[in-house]
């Protein structure tokens, strides 16, 4: 089982944000595990397949609430989560050509899992913030 990539301190404050990020590094931490682990090739795809669908809806479930909210650095933040789609499409198409390989595996660790903890870290937290201020309340999915 892959460890977790959760801690508090990645909380953003607003419930369905914190899920959906618990879900994501979840997902990356078991992709990471499966790839430096040589699981076979159509767990990997299967997990790759789920992250792209997964990062899609999250990203535009925080892009909704951004819109309908008013939030000042909207077009900033939709521009970096369209490079992090790029680069795990990048990675998906790479695994396609090449498999399983140490340079695969260590691109979801630094470009993917690092890339994900520091934008929670901090472009999330702003958002989580200004969500906060302006009480709004997500709640977390059933």
């Amino acid at each position: 089982m892959a460890k977790s990539l959760w801690n508090d301190k990645l909380s953003v404050g607003v419930p369905l944000i914190d899920q959906q990020h618990k879900m994501l590094l979840k997902h990356l931490a078991e992709l990471s595990e499966a790839v430096e682990s040589h699981h076979g090739s159509s767990e990997i795809a299967g997990t790759l397949d789920f992250l792209v669908d997964y990062t899609d809806f999250h990203f535009s479930a925080e892009e909704k609430h951004m819109k309908a909210n008013g939030y000042p650095k909207f077009e900033q933040h939709l521009a970096v989560h369209e490079g992090f789609k790029k680069t795990l499409a990048n990675l998906g198409e790479d695994f396609k050509e090449e498999g399983a390989t140490p340079s695969l595996a260590e691109a979801i660790n630094t470009l993917l899992i690092n890339w994900l903890l520091k934008h929670i870290e901090a472009v999330d937290q702003e958002l989580g913030a200004f969500l906060g201020e302006k009480g709004v309340v997500l709640e977390e999915e059933a």
